[in-house]
């Protein structure tokens, strides 16, 4: 979800009812290191009400001092590791999915994430590797000492990616022993069927992530006119990227058409017209532009 869950698809997704909400991943070297653009991704914007850290990295002392610096901005209800994300790049970092290839580093990273702040410390990962090597019960065996809040499973292997079917079953068997452990559940949630089934498993939560990228509406089964919330997204957009302009290259309106345009495509997905738009979409070059693609769609 990175560079997608910034502060106006967070405040999207709470408008329709998401009980908590992530930044992007920040990369825990890099709010070590003072980095301006790393620490902009921690940005809120001040109506946000539930939001955690996402923070990702492979080293313990880094991370628990990234941790501390979040905590000390004084913006988030709790503070995330991410051990789940099977991205090449993250994972060539030995951060991400491959924590779950180096268990007792993993151990050690939620050890000393838990002990720098009085905020929280939950875990987002997978069932393993892949299906020959399943490692959750390993996962929660650490989580547990480490004293986390709570686990987050992915209900897929790392070797899956994003593809193939959920083991809700596995999943299902992991909060039967996970005992006072909360258990979340994630990955494909896309609906009221997908959701109930999820929920049958015994997790306390459902996560959603993809699925609120076409339609922030998801998390109340709703579907809402897609060009109020085209409209409304833009809005947010522009005035997220107001605040960036003091290290950024790009002026505010440039850098919301140059991010809004993949938004705007999956809003109208489907609809007549839709295609016409992906082909012009390199044709936006202004806010005004994007107001003018919207309204065609109101017919």
């Amino acid at each position: 979800m990175a560079e997608f869950t910034a502060p106006p698809m967070r405040v999207l997704c709470e408008d329709f009812g998401a009980a908590r909400t992530y930044t992007e991943m920040v990369n825990a070297e890099g709010l070590c290191r003072g980095s301006e653009k790393t620490l902009f991704l921690l940005e809120t914007f001040p109506e946000e009400r539930h939001v955690w850290a996402h923070l990702y990295g492979a080293d313990p002392a880094r991370l628990a001092e990234a941790a501390r610096r979040a905590e000390a901005l004084g913006r988030f209800e709790g503070i995330d590791l991410n051990a789940g994300c099977p991205v090449p790049r993250i994972t060539a970092q030995g951060a991400g999915a491959a924590l779950l290839k180096d268990l007792p580093r993993l151990g050690k990273i939620l050890e000393a994430m838990v002990k720098a702040v009085s905020l929280p410390v939950t875990l987002k990962t997978r069932l393993g590797p892949h299906p020959q090597a399943p490692t959750w019960r390993e996962t929660l065996r650490v989580a547990r000492e480490a004293g986390v809040a709570a686990v987050t499973f992915h209900a897929r292997y790392t070797s899956q990616g994003h593809a193939g079917g959920t083991h809700l079953d596995t999943l299902a068997e992991i909060v039967a022993e996970a005992g006072e452990l909360p258990i979340c559940g994630n990955g494909s949630v896309v609906d009221r069927p997908s959701a109930e089934a999820m929920a049958a498993t015994g997790v306390r939560a459902l996560l959603i992530a993809r699925a609120a990228l076409e339609n922030p509406g998801v998390f109340a089964f709703a579907k809402p006119d897609p060009c109020a919330l085209a409209e409304r997204h833009l809005a947010l957009e522009l005035r997220y990227r107001r605040l960036a302009e003091r290290f950024s290259r790009l002026t505010a309106e440039e850098a919301t058409v140059l991010t809004f345009r993949k938004h705007l495509f999956r809003y109208f997905k489907g609809l007549p017209g839709a295609n016409t738009l992906r082909g012009r979409l390199m044709d936006l070059h202004t806010v005004a532009d994007l107001h003018a693609a919207i309204t065609a769609f109101r017919g």
